[in-house]
C-alpha cells in the first residue's frame, strides 16, 4: 500500500473535518466568486436568455414585464446564485475530489481528475445544448397552445424561473457518464452489465424524454432520447477502459 495512504490513514478526525472545512470554504468561495461574475453581468445575461423567446413572440408582442418592484432584483440574485454555481462548478467539483483524492492510490487519482473535468464541464455542455437546441423547441410548443384565440404577456420572473430550470435539468442528466464511472469505481456494474440493460437504458431514455417534453411531441422525445443514449455509450466506453486498466 502506498506511504501516502498510511499517512492519510494515520491523521486524526479533527484533521480531516478541517480538511473538510477548508474544502467546503474553498468551494463556497468559488460559488460566490462565479455569483459575483453573474450579478455584474446579469442584464446582460437576462438579455441572452430572453433572446430565444422573442424570436417565437410577434414583433409587436416582443416585451417581457415584471410585477413588483423588487421582482427584478428578486431575478438578479436567483439568476446569479445559479449561474454562478454553474461557472463554478469546475472548480467546486475539483475541491470536493481533491479531499477525496489523499485516501486514493495514485493510479485512481487519475482517474480522479478525470471525473472532475468530466463532471463540471458536462454540467456546462448541457446547458448549453438546452439553451441552443431544445429550448427553442420547447417554448415554440408550449406558445403554439394559446397563440391563436388568447393574448401572451411574459413576466420575467417565470420565465427565468423556466429556463434556468431546463438548464438545471439537462446538466444533471448530462452527468450519467461520470455516475456510471462511479459506479465502475465502486465495484458494482461493469461493461457487460451496461451493454446487456442497453435496451432497457435506450426506453429510459425515450421515457424520460417523454416526461421532460410533455410526451406529445414525437421530434422532441428523439432530439432529447438520442443525446441520452450517446451519452450512456459514453459511459460504457469509459468504464471499459477502466476495466483495461486495471488488467
Amino acid at each position: 500500500m502506498n506511504e501516502e495512504l498510511y499517512e492519510d490513514e494515520k491523521k486524526p478526525l479533527t484533521e480531516h473535518l478541517l480538511e473538510l472545512r477548508k474544502c467546503l470554504i474553498r468551494s463556497f468561495i468559488g460559488w460566490i466568486f462565479g455569483a459575483v461574475i453573474s450579478y455584474i453581468f446579469a442584464e446582460k445575461i437576462i438579455t441572452f436568455l430572453v433572446s430565444p423567446l422573442y424570436n417565437i413572440l410577434p414583433v409587436s408582442s416582443n416585451e417581457v414585464f415584471f410585477r413588483a418592484f423588487t421582482e427584478v432584483f428578486g431575478v438578479y440574485i436567483k439568476l446569479s446564485l445559479i449561474m454562478g454555481f454553474i461557472i463554478g462548478s469546475p472548480y467546486i467539483f475539483f475541491q470536493i475530489w481533491s479531499f477525496l483524492a489523499p485516501g486514493l492510490y495514485p493510479h485512481e487519482k487519475k482517474w480522479v481528475k478525470s471525473a472532475v473535468i468530466l463532471t463540471s464541464f458536462s454540467f456546462i455542455i448541457g446547458s448549453f445544448i438546452a439553451y441552443y437546441i431544445f429550448l427553442p423547441i420547447i417554448l415554440k410548443f408550449f406558445y403554439s397552445f394559446g397563440k391563436d384565440f388568447l393574448v401572451f404577456k411574459p413576466f420575467l420572473k417565470e420565465y427565468i424561473s423556466f429556463v434556468l430550470k431546463i438548464f438545471i435539468i439537462f446538466g444533471i442528466l448530462f452527468q450519467v457518464p461520470s455516475f456510471l464511472v462511479l459506479l465502475a469505481k465502486l465495484g458494482l456494474i461493469n461493461s457487460e452489465n451496461l451493454k446487456k440493460f442497453r435496451a432497457y437504458a435506450i426506453i429510459l431514455a425515450f421515457l424520460i424524454s417523454a416526461i421532460l417534453t410533455s410526451g406529445t411531441d414525437p421530434l422532441n422525445q428523439i432530439l432529447l432520447a438520442l443525446p441520452l443514449t450517446l451519452l450512456y455509450e459514453i459511459g460504457i466506453i469509459l468504464v471499459r477502459i477502466i476495466e483495461i486498466q486495471r488488467r
